[in-house]
């Protein structure tokens, strides 16, 4: 006897390669709405979209193909939720207080994303790394600050710090949104400013 599910995917038209990656992508990203990244089931997302487990295999050859995918589309999801707020006062209390507002909301993924078996991955680890990118770029432009190396090496050490912050706050509960925003950027000057030189080449 056929599932509701089975039923409601009969007849459905044929899809041209692009656009069923995009659908089978975005059950995915539905699908972690309700569930970890590690209890996704490429069986269920098949049958969502009404077609074989073999057929979805085409699109993405193996099932870390699957969740690569998955994962840099939540990714970008992330980071469109996480542009500041341009109302707010202070931009770079803004970016803080999106991204880590964003991690108080989908901590459990995130967490699954990028630091557990899954972020060992080189593809999921460039997709953290690009993102980790993009929230800095966006702490340059709030700060209106001269843009070169040291800074961004300073900036990327900074934010390992506000990723983990919001993450233990996730966890743990015992700081505020607020509170992790206001402790962030209060070390931030001194992440900036404090002498920090690299050694001549060949010494």
């Amino acid at each position: 006897m056929s599932t509701p599910l089975q039923e409601a995917s009969k007849g459905r038209r044929r899809l041209p390669p692009e656009e069923r990656r995009r659908q089978l992508v975005a059950i995915g990203l539905q699908e972690l709405s309700t569930r970890p990244i590690h209890a996704l089931s490429i069986d269920r997302v098949a049958e969502i979209a009404g077609i074989s487990r073999s057929l979805l295999f085409r699109y993405f050859p193996t099932k870390q193909d699957f969740y690569v995918a998955v994962v840099g589309a939540a990714s970008r999801r992330l980071l469109r939720a996480a542009n500041p707020d341009p109302q707010e006062q202070d931009p770079l209390r803004a970016v803080l207080r999106a991204f880590v507002s964003f991690i108080d909301r989908h901590g459990d993924n995130y967490q699954a994303f990028f630091h557990s078996g899954f972020g060992s991955d080189p593809q999921i680890a460039a997709i953290h790394d690009s993102m980790r990118d993009t929230m800095v770029e966006r702490v340059v432009t709030a700060l209106n600050y001269d843009d070169d190396l040291l800074t961004r090496i300073r900036l990327r050490a900074w934010w390992a710090l506000v990723e983990s912050l919001a993450i233990d706050r996730f966890r743990e509960g015992m700081l505020s949104v607020d509170e992790v925003v206001d402790y962030s950027a209060a070390l931030l000057p001194a992440v900036l400013n404090s002498p920090l030189t690299f050694p001549e080449s060949g010494s």
